[in-house]
């Protein structure tokens, strides 16, 4: 939210922190200020306020209320001026219908007079709502905005020589229509709410104006609104319509009932201080349940237990009543806290302890390491799931995480994301088959001739959620006499034997050169017991690894096999030296992604090495005409050792 300093600057007859020192304050006691900016000589100041403080802080008198506490400095009164007094009978006639949804309903008609009209720069407070970005309207209007910003209650006003029989809150007819002060047309269903006339929907309700009774420079008279709605059904139909507003943002977050006065009050008084011969009627309070501030027991000893420190009672004292919090001492140990309406977000003890730290600093409390604990027993599952993950490993497979929503499955999602993700999965196979086919086509790039992968996960059919362990091994060359069927099957039984139990008949599943096995973990831990001595420390989850991420390229690679003939005391160092010698010197060394030597056999006083250069650019697809040359460079350097090239 923007705030200006100049605007908090009203409320106090003392000067207060210049724009760096409230950015501090803020971050270190209440808010983080995400930026600072200057509009002509006013600094703003972007305060991020987190929806647990928004009941109060999304307004400057919330704010005003934290550079108050943290400044010690006493707040002016009636800073904009005194309520006027009623001098029309007339009295709106409001009804509301949906008592649920709408919690107080402030209605009073304003007769502007001859004073009616107006420039809005000419209002002393333009200046502030254009620092905070908000643009002009018209002096009514713009009061309106001016009051939601101060302190945080949403206001309407209507043309009231447009407005035809009683005002009334309601649910919205099946396809009854409304024109937006955007001009968008809405079609409503009864799930969201209006406020009315005889001739129909005026407003979205806490969301957005209607056309039909809109502010102009012709009114004369106007009823103003001062409402308080249910949050979640705003928050439904804002998003519905995707009618966003400073309004619905601040009822989708809930403010206290008792703020629509204190509204009403404010724009009534600007509006006499606009318009000096204004005239204002009785105000109609529609307000069913009215609140009461809340009462909180609280055990000041709470106070060290939860912060570590000592807070000097008489300090904590202090802070809670410099909050507008009463504190009654129903005994030595137990103190009552009255809690102004405003302050929603403050219910249990703890709550009251983050305040009483946050001001008085958590700079006052020095880090402590608790006492060693005894590691609990592992819970079966996790163990269960971490040994394979370890053993697994250690036989050559890596993890994968695949998705949970996936194209297809038992268990549809109400809101997919995309049509892809539209399913629970019902297996783990249908993902690792896909995960296997992409690493066999990146094999040469790995330098693997077999890729071994599997994932352990929860699978979700019509009979409920169970975890699964999928294992999958593919050829990038087929071997000859053994099938990826056979290794899995050996796989298995060598995992069955290291756990201690007999694992369930897998489902397999074949697709080209791979296949997957799948089997249920829930039904592998009915028969696998826990060692009796079982520890997280048997997991042997070490210390965290120095790896750094690096980007790949996403472009293809070029794949090239180069065997020569060497004399049989050359190690195959020493061989690669020379290769890598001819890459250099073709300027390629950085187009060479991965090597290796894949074969080796002797003949005579011979030894023929043969191994595989992988080029691969991080920029653009390479060309055969450029690895060729790359190649051809590479051919000429060994036979200049005297060495045959296969």
């Amino acid at each position: 939210m923007k705030i200006s300093r100049a605007w908090l600057q009203t409320y106090f007859s003392t000067e207060i922190p210049s724009a760096d020192q409230l950015a501090d304050l803020f971050t270190f006691h209440a808010f983080e200020v995400e930026g600072q900016e200057k509009f002509g000589t006013d600094d703003v100041l972007d305060v991020k306020v987190l929806p647990d403080r928004a009941h109060y802080a999304l307004s400057h008198r919330g704010i005003v209320s934290e550079v108050a506490v943290l400044t010690k400095q006493a707040l002016k009164t009636d800073r904009l001026g005194v309520a006027p007094l009623e001098s029309l009978t007339d009295r709106p006639v409001v009804e509301v219908a949906a008592t649920q949804f709408c919690r107080r309903y402030m209605a009073r008609l304003v007769d502007l007079g001859t004073s009616a009209g107006g420039d809005s720069t000419t209002t002393w407070f333009a200046p502030m709502l254009q620092a905070i970005g908000e643009r002009l309207i018209s002096p009514v209007v713009d009061a309106a905005n001016f009051v939601m910003f101060d302190m945080g209650q949403p206001l309407h006003a209507f043309d009231a020589d447009k407005v035809v029989g009683p005002i009334r809150v309601r649910p919205a007819a099946d396809g009854e229509k409304i024109t937006l002060l955007d001009g968008r047309e809405l079609t409503l269903t009864p799930a969201d709410h209006v406020i009315a006339d005889d001739l129909g929907p005026l407003v979205v309700a806490g969301a957005k104006g209607g056309k039909r009774a809109e502010i102009g420079p012709e009114t004369k008279r106007l009823i103003i609104e001062a409402a308080n709605f249910e949050p979640a059904t705003v928050r439904r139909t804002s998003n519905k319509y995707d009618i966003r507003s400073e309004s619905s943002r601040r009822f989708e977050n809930e403010i206290t009932p008792k703020m629509a006065e204190r509204g009403m009050a404010a724009v009534s008084a600007l509006l006499q201080n606009l318009y000096p011969t204004a005239k204002f009627g009785p105000i109609t309070d529609i307000y069913a349940d009215p609140v009461t501030p809340a009462l909180l027991d609280f055990a000041p000893a709470y106070l060290a237990e939860r912060l570590g420190i000592i807070v000097p009672l008489d300090e904590a004292k202090d802070i809670l009543t410099r909050m507008n919090i009463k504190v009654s001492e129903k005994s030595p140990t137990l103190w009552q806290l009255t809690i102004p309406c405003n302050r929603l977000d403050l219910k249990l003890s703890e709550d009251i302890v983050e305040e009483i730290g946050r001001i008085y600093g958590y700079d006052h409390i020095e880090g402590v390491l608790p006492p060693a604990a005894k590691l609990p027993s592992p819970q079966p599952m996790f163990y269960l799931s971490e040994t394979i993950k370890n053993l697994l490993t250690g036989q050559g497979f890596a993890e994968v995480n695949l998705y949970t929503l996936v194209a297809k499955g038992q268990i549809e999602t109400a809101y997919p994301l995309s049509r892809d993700k539209a399913f629970a999965r019902a297996n783990l196979t249908d993902g690792l088959v896909v995960a296997l086919a992409r690493n066999v086509s990146n094999a040469d790039l790995l330098g693997l001739s077999t890729i071994r992968l599997f994932e352990i996960g929860h699978v979700f059919s019509a009979a409920g959620e169970s975890a699964h362990l999928a294992m999958g091994i593919a050829q990038a060359k087929k071997v000859k006499g053994l099938t990826e069927a056979d290794m899995l099957k050996q796989d298995l039984a060598s995992l069955g034997q290291a756990l201690g139990v007999t694992l369930p008949e897998p489902t397999l599943v074949t697709n080209g050169l791979s296949t997957v096995a799948e089997i249920s973990l829930d039904e592998v831990l009915k028969n696998y017991k826990l060692p009796q001595s079982a520890s997280y420390l048997d997991l042997h989850f070490g210390s965290a690894t120095t790896a750094r991420y690096k980007r790949y390229s996403a472009f293809p690679f070029i794949v090239r096999d180069i065997a020569v003939f060497v004399p049989s005391n050359l190690a195959s160092d020493a061989v690669w030296r020379v290769i890598a010698g001819g890459v250099d010197e073709a300027e390629a060394t950085t187009l060479l992604a991965k090597h290796y030597q894949f074969d080796e056999f002797k003949k005579g006083d011979k030894t023929s090495l043969a191994f595989r250069l992988v080029f691969q650019a991080a920029d653009r697809t390479l060309t055969d005409v450029e690895v060729n040359e790359v190649m051809n460079k590479v051919y000429e350097v060994v036979r200049a050792q005297g060495w045959e090239v296969r």
